[in-house]
């Protein structure tokens, strides 16, 4: 490995738990608690400030926000940046962003010379980072969790400052096959392209015990209610799977801190019982990884039924507590799902979907427990991922002082 312990890394994430948004970005946490280890780190994660006007006590809540802590040997600091409701002031979040970070982290740079950048999410981390290591003459890296299609085409402004962005750092990292082709469609193909994909905390998601059994009835979804996760198509495929075992139940372990989640959990509630489904869902709400975990070493399967999705982490999390999976095409899940460890199938299509969840139940003896697991812990442990990103580090570094 080209790095070595004494790289320091400033990390900057919009995306990263707090107390107002505990398991937003945790795949971001999740590398970053494992790279500590290897690397010294420093994390930036900015909140949202809005001014206290009537109507927006979804922005003031940020308030409650510590502005630093200290977890698993390292620092994160939560400064403030303005910012509108919804996408009011989208295109502008990335200045917002940097002149709002930009004196604490002159004052970080003093004690802590920090030799490289490390963004998630190419808005409007990304920008800002490029900023930043021009400023201080250092090398950054990009890691890419969103598709930019269509997201690039429906914000031409921000489009612009990402495809900069993408141009000036040393290494652009994608979490899937699938995310990196939709960079390359507007970033064209570089060999600053590189997949590292992200991993699950195995020491949380593990199997049940050796004399327990699942729930042979059992399903479930983890995801936020947003119409991408294709949450009705599963409603659609549960309500023909019924009919065949009307003793079935979808757990659905999730939800949404923001207006329209919640908007969308209200309407996928109101599409289960239309379906008649009252009975057979339970809508569980947002839980802590170590009862997302217990849900999913408890539960026969685990569903993920998206329309998009750039890696699908809860695969690999299921995978880890020796539970099969059922996934459409929709991108990530490509990278992760094959024959032996579940069932790929079309997306937006609940025929499909129905059938794959009842051969896989019908089958289930055949997804032995302890080979779903090795195959999650020889592909996809944080600590892997940690020392692929942690070599791209000692790359960079290397190449900036060469």
């Amino acid at each position: 490995m080209s790095s070595n312990p004494s790289h320091k890394i400033l990390v900057l994430s919009r995306n990263y738990p707090n107390r107002v948004t505990p398991i937003l970005g945790l795949w971001v946490e999740g590398l970053v608690r494992h790279m500590a280890q290897l690397c010294e780190i420093k994390v930036i994660a900015p909140t949202p400030y809005c001014p206290p006007l009537p109507g927006l006590h979804g922005f003031t809540k940020f308030r409650s926000v510590e502005r630093n802590q200290s977890a698993d040997g390292f620092e994160v600091f939560h400064p403030r940046f303005l910012t509108g409701p919804g996408y009011s002031t989208y295109n502008f979040e990335s200045s917002s962003y940097y002149w709002s970070i930009l004196r604490q982290v002159d004052r970080l740079r003093e004690e802590f010379p920090f030799e490289m950048i490390h963004a998630y999410f190419g808005y409007p981390d990304g920008v800002v980072a490029a900023k930043l290591a021009a400023r201080y003459n250092v090398p950054f890296i990009i890691t890419e969790q969103a598709s930019w299609i269509p997201w690039m085409n429906n914000y031409p402004r921000v489009r612009r400052q990402a495809v900069w962005a993408a141009s000036q750092c040393a290494f652009h990292v994608a979490v899937s096959n699938f995310a990196r082709q939709t960079i390359a469609h507007f970033t064209g193909e570089t060999n600053k392209l590189r997949i590292v994909h992200n991993g699950a905390d195995v020491d949380i998601f593990t199997p049940l015990g050796e004399n327990e059994k699942p729930n042979p009835n059992q399903i479930l979804c983890v995801g936020f209610m947003r119409h991408v996760k294709g949450i009705d198509i599963l409603l659609q495929a549960m309500h023909q799977m019924v009919k065949h075992n009307s003793q079935l139940k979808l757990v659905l372990v999730g939800g949404g801190f923001y207006h329209n989640s919640q908007t969308e959990e209200q309407n996928l509630q109101e599409m289960s019982q239309k379906l008649g489904l009252s009975k057979n869902v339970e809508f569980a709400g947002i839980k802590t990884p170590s009862e997302v975990a217990q849900y999913m070493r408890e539960s026969t399967l685990l569903v993920l039924p998206s329309r998009t999705e750039t890696f699908g982490a809860v695969l690999v999390e299921a995978l880890a507590c020796g539970t099969p999976v059922v996934a459409t095409k929709c991108g990530g899940p490509e990278d992760i799902v094959n024959d032996t460890v579940g069932r790929l199938v079309p997306k937006e299509n609940p025929e499909a979907l129905a059938n794959a969840i009842l051969e896989v139940i019908g089958e289930r003896q055949k997804f032995e427990s302890v080979k779903l697991r090795d195959y999650a812990l020889n592909n996809f442990t944080w600590e892997q991922i940690a020392i692929q990103m942690v070599d791209l580090y000692g790359k960079a570094i290397n190449a900036k002082s060469n």
